[in-house]
């Protein structure tokens, strides 16, 4: 087991070996660096930027500087002056590294800057600066929040729902929430608990005008719809997305914002990117069809061709949402599946659009051989068979190509014989080779069902004994 050190250690041999050996400062850092990784000892949390105080006896942390200061200020009534600096400081020291978040922490930084929070409630000008320090201290540092805390973010959020006079505060809210989110199951449960989704949609529609708020909220919104906690056994995503398509329409409140954000990509994507999380059950599906999903996800690929992120979300929905099938009969009927092929073909260099275009297709196709030979007709298996070999090492595109060609050649003897011309057989093979046991089934599978040659390993072979009771 690696040892682990705490900075008050490192710091006192940085100094001795200024002090002792008459190093320089970059010298003694570099020399206890290497005396610890000798050792074993991990350094990863470990602060290696520092300074000399003046009288050359101790180090001094920039980040502890400012957080003395922020102390001093949250303890007595805080004036714009006294903090402003100090919170700048402790901003962007904490963008510095995860080392310098656990240091502040270790020091009492969120306890600090919670305080401070509640003490310039009321002043804007104060708050926003506060509220972005707390959004550095807690990236990819979630752990850090507390009840106390959450509570004073979703109270915060009811607050700014209803006020418009300095924008950048739903912005950090909305941030605080997606750190605290991110990986992080616990968090997700509490704050949904304490009343999150519902203020969130009410940040989403008091800022509609503002992209940045937009994007954000919708960041937020989506972190609550992960389940990305490798320390938690079951999530709670698929409820919170219950609650926010039923109890708070979110499906039809961000599909009726993109038709005002057509002109700006990357917030119609994201607001795109919400729906598609939200796609979690067929009727889900059917709801969005009926707010008119369809005929945005055909404007955004007639409209934005060029764009390849605002394709990607755009097709990434219609994924999600074909697997209804009253959908896909709709989809096709709308002609949407040639303009995915469309976007795949004019994206062919961008791995992520050609991954939603391969998952896309494979969904469309699944189950119905009319469709499959509509969607091969229209190009559907040279733009897949070309995304294939455009990126070979791409696993899940890989993959994603193999389930479509399946679903696209099954049943259709005419779709086989065209998917041979294009040469399938040896992209399959080389998905094999690049990507063994992760592609196996699939590629197996669609070598199987285009009457290719392939070897099936035989799991399990019965021995011909009765069974004894």
């Amino acid at each position: 087991m690696a040892m682990v050190l705490s900075q008050e250690t490192f710091d006192s041999v940085v100094i001795e070996n200024v002090t002792e050996f008459d190093m320089s400062l970059e010298d003694a850092i570099n020399e206890t660096k290497k005396e610890f990784e000798a050792q074993g000892v991990q350094l990863g949390i470990i602060v290696k930027n520092m300074r000399l105080s003046e009288d050359k006896r101790s180090v001094v942390h920039d980040i502890l500087v400012a957080l003395d200061k922020l102390r001093s200020a949250a303890d007595g009534s805080p004036v714009l002056e006294d903090i402003q600096e100090p919170l700048a400081l402790f901003s962007a020291q904490c963008k510095l590294s995860v080392a310098h978040r656990v240091l502040a922490n270790n020091h009492g930084g969120y306890a600090v800057l919670l305080k401070l929070l509640k003490n310039v409630q009321g002043e804007p000008a104060m708050l926003g600066p506060t509220l972005k320090a707390m959004v550095a201290l807690t990236e990819s540092n979630p752990d850090i929040l507390t009840t106390e805390g959450t509570q004073v973010m979703v109270q915060l959020m009811e607050e700014w729902k209803c006020r418009a006079d300095n924008l950048t505060i739903p912005e950090y809210l909305a941030r605080w929430c997606i750190e605290s989110c991110v990986k992080h199951e616990r968090n997700r449960q509490t704050l949904v608990a304490a009343g999150s989704l519902g203020a969130l949609v009410a940040l989403l529609h008091a800022n509609k005008s503002n992209s940045r708020v937009v994007r954000s909220t919708c960041k937020a919104l989506r972190a609550h719809t992960l389940d990305d906690d490798i320390r938690q056994e079951f999530g709670k995503a698929h409820e919170h997305a219950r609650i926010l398509v039923e109890e708070h329409g979110l499906i039809g409140v961000c599909l009726d914002m993109i038709k005002d954000w057509h002109h700006e990509s990357e917030t119609s994507s994201e607001l795109l990117y919400v729906v598609g999380k939200l796609c979690v059950r067929a009727e889900y599906c059917q709801q969005a069809v009926d707010h008119g999903a369809l005929c945005v996800i055909n404007d955004v690929l007639t409209s934005f061709p060029n764009h390849a992120i605002l394709n990607k979300q755009a097709i990434s929905l219609l994924k999600a949402m074909v697997g209804n099938d009253e959908v896909k009969r709709e989809a096709m009927k709308s002609g949407v599946g040639q303009l995915v092929i469309m976007s795949m073909t004019n994206h062919m260099a961008i791995p992520s659009v050609c991954e939603e275009g391969c998952g896309a297709l494979s969904m469309m196709s699944l189950r119905v051989p009319d469709y499959s030979k509509q969607l091969v007709q229209a190009g559907a298996g040279q733009a897949v068979v070309q995304a294939m070999k455009t990126h070979p090492k791409n696993k899940q595109l890989q993959k994603l190509g193999c389930m479509a060609i399946r679903n696209m050649a099954s049943r259709v003897q005419d779709n086989q014989h065209l998917f041979v011309e294009y040469g399938v057989e040896e992209v399959i093979q080389a998905a094999l080779q690049n990507h063994g046991e992760a592609v196996k089934d699939v590629a197996k599978a669609a070598l199987r069902d285009l009457d290719l040659k392939v070897d099936f390993v035989e799991q399990w072979r019965g021995t011909g004994h009765e069974i004894h009771r």
